[in-house]
C-alpha cells in the first residue's frame, strides 16, 4: 500500500494554487502511476482530482519512496492559462483533439 506524506504545502494567491512537495513510500510495489498519485493527493488535502498537477515523481536508484512536486488550483480556467499544454496533456485536463482545435 503506497503512503504519501506533505514535506511542504504552500499557498500561491497570486497564481490561485497550492504548491505541494511530497515523499511517496511503496514498499516492494511498482511506482505508482501519475493517476494514483493525483488520487491520493486530491483525497488527503481534500481537493478536486480535475484540479491537481503532478509535475514530477524522482525515484532514487534502490529506494523505495519518490519524491515529487505538485500543484493544486482552485478552478480550472486557472491551470489552463498557467500550466504548459504538455502538463494538462500529461494529468488529463486537456484531450489532444482539443489541441487542434
Amino acid at each position: 500500500m503506497s503512503k504519501i506524506t506533505f514535506d511542504e504545502v504552500r499557498e500561491n494567491t497570486l497564481l490561485h494554487r497550492k504548491e505541494v512537495q511530497f515523499t511517496l513510500s511503496f514498499g516492494t510495489e511498482i511506482t505508482p502511476s501519475r493517476d494514483s498519485v493525483r488520487t491520493m493527493i486530491a483525497k488527503n488535502l481534500k481537493a478536486d482530482k480535475d484540479l491537481v498537477i503532478v509535475e514530477r515523481i524522482v525515484q532514487e536508484a534502490g529506494k523505495h519512496e519518490a519524491r515529487g512536486y505538485s500543484k493544486i488550483y482552485t478552478n480550472k480556467e486557472s491551470a489552463l492559462l498557467y500550466e504548459p499544454d504538455y502538463q494538462l496533456f500529461r494529468n488529463g485536463l486537456k484531450q489532444e483533439q482539443e489541441a487542434s482545435n
